[in-house]
Formats: C-alpha cells, structure tokens, sequence
C-alpha cells in the first residue's frame, strides 16, 4: 500500500508539473514577436532619442519583454508618427511624441493621419525647459544686450532644428516679446544648429537644458535665461524668464507616449504602470534630474487634454508668424 501511495504521488506531481509548462508554453506572449517597441520620431543622439532609450530599457525589464527603440526621423517627425498611427492596436508599439509633432500637426494639412483621432495618450513623464544661449565668444552678455541687440537695424540670426520646432517658436516669441527681429537659420537638427551656433554662425538659439548644460560647464556657451518656472539647481546664476520680465514665456520640450487607437484598456493600463514604475527608479530620476527635466506624471485623459491644449497654443503662434512647413 505504501508503494501504491508513493506511486499515486509520483504521477500526481508529474502531472501537475507537465500541466503547468504545458500551461506556460501554451499562453501567448504578451507581444507576438516578443518585444514591444517605442518609435522615436528624431534622429538617434538627440535628447530626445536619449531619455527615451533610458526609459525602454527599465521598461522593458519590467514589462519583461525587450522594448526596441527604432528611430524613424524626418518631416518635423510626422513620418514616425505616421508609422505608429497606422500600427496593430495591441499595445506592442508606442510612439514618443513631442511638441514639435503638435505643432506639425497644426501646420501641415496632408498628413495621412489625425493626431487626436488616431492615437491615444498612454503617459505624460514632464518636459525639459529650454534655456536662451549665446556663444561664449559674443558680445552680448547679459539679457538687456540681449534686447539691444535684437532691436538694431540688422536684429539677431539664430539657429533651430528646423521649421516648427519648439526653438523656432520659442525664438519668434521672444523676439516679439522684446520688440525686436531675427532671421531663421534652420538645420537639419538640433546638433548641427549648436555647432553653428559654436561657430558663430548665427547669434542665439533656443537648446534644451541638457544640451546647453555641457556646452555651457566647458565654457562654449553663454546662457542669458531658462525657461523653467524656477531657477534650476544645475544652472544656479542663470536667471528664470519671468525674472527678467517675461512671465508668460515657458516653453518647453515635452514628452508624451502614445499607441494607437483603439488599443485595448487593458495594454494601456499595462503601459502606463510601467512607464510610471520607471520614472521613480532613483538612477532614472538622476539622471533626469541632473539634466533639469521636471517628471510630471499624467494619465491618458489628462495628456490627452495637454495636447489639444498645446496644439491650440502654438497653432496661433503658427499663424501669426505665417509659419510653412519646409517639409
């Protein structure tokens, strides 16, 4: 009787073991090919490309599953758009959207997708304030220099990343906020608008913070103001633009992730946590610290209400400069 039990023991574990990874082996992957993917709509280096592959690699480790960064650039980043749009909705593929895709959205009629229609918000992270520099080398040195220079008959040259970026609008604005004028010198990127900014090429631009901060700690770049609410720990002598008067001046470089519409709730949600799980790990938040970026955390609805928000903001900036696509 005792071999008979032992027996009926053995056969029951053995079942119930071959049942399990029969079980396992059975349930689909949670992504057919066994990874997900986030778009990145610029070219790989920028700061964009790299805050995004910082947070794919925690995510994926989350999630489990290998997130690809594939860096699609091109046309004011509507070409990676475009690809995600039109992407199964089963959550495997999400696009990293930022401002300069809004405002693309906004002043460009053929594109073969609707941003509000055809992708859904799955996380807001927070935005990277932009900061007013010059070359170490120039001869203005302060922000009334700064306004002096942009009233002279000749006004001011300045760099961006191309038609419609946030630092072309940032520098129409301000421009107009202190009654002077400039000429647009775009780049193909924002790299190759530095360097012409280094050179002395142009005589401002409009970087992100943690473009500037280097550039600025080696002793290349003068930075006038930030547009952060506050003054920045890692730019403590650089005053905010409402202390030099321009209160209403906040532009900044924004990141929102999105999937497609009709993705199921679901795949949303697990999305969403995993972004947000990211964001608090301590050597993410350094990192995104150390470079100025504010973490703001919202959800679908609340990034959804941000965008047409934003869209409707710069698309009034958009007409009032008569700004074209060079698209």
């Amino acid at each position: 009787m005792q071999l008979i039990s032992m027996f009926t023991r053995v056969i029951a574990v053995t079942v119930a073991v071959f049942g399990f990874v029969g079980s396992a082996l059975a349930a689909p992957a949670v992504c057919p090919d066994r990874y997900t993917k986030m778009v990145i709509p610029q070219p790989a280096g920028g700061v964009g490309d790299i805050i995004g592959r910082m947070l794919a690699e925690k995510v994926g480790q989350i999630l489990e599953q290998p997130m690809v960064v594939e860096n699609r650039p091109g046309a004011s980043t509507t070409i990676g758009i475009a690809i995600v749009a039109k992407a199964k909705p089963d959550g495997c593929t999400n696009l990293q959207l930022t401002a300069t895709g809004v405002v693309a959205s906004v002043m460009r009629k053929d594109l073969p997708y609707d941003l509000e229609r055809d992708l859904t918000p799955v996380i807001e992270i927070g935005s990277l304030p932009m900061v007013l520099a010059v070359p170490a080398t120039s001869k203005i040195q302060s922000f009334s220099d700064f306004k002096a220079a942009a009233k002279t008959a000749d006004g001011l040259n300045y760099s961006t990343g191309g038609s419609g970026t946030m630092a072309h609008l940032a520098s129409l604005q301000i421009l107009k906020a202190v009654g002077g004028k400039g000429t647009h010198v775009p780049y193909k990127g924002n790299a190759p608008a530095l360097q012409g900014l280094l050179a002395g090429d142009v005589q401002f631009m409009f970087p992100s913070t943690a473009e500037a901060l280097p550039l600025m700690q080696g002793g290349k770049l003068r930075v006038l103001g930030v547009t952060s609410d506050k003054r920045l720990p890692t730019f403590p002598n650089v005053p905010t633009m409402k202390e030099l008067g321009l209160s209403d001046f906040t532009p900044r470089l924004w990141y929102v992730f999105l999937v497609p519409t009709d993705t199921p709730p679901e795949a949303v949600s697990r999305l969403y946590d995993a972004f947000a799980k990211a964001l608090t790990d301590p050597s993410i938040q350094q990192r995104l610290t150390a470079a100025g970026f504010a973490t703001e955390v919202k959800r679908s609805p609340e990034a959804a209400a941000f965008i047409k928000a934003e869209a409707a903001r710069w698309k009034k900036v958009v007409q009032e400069n008569n700004i074209k696509s060079e698209d």
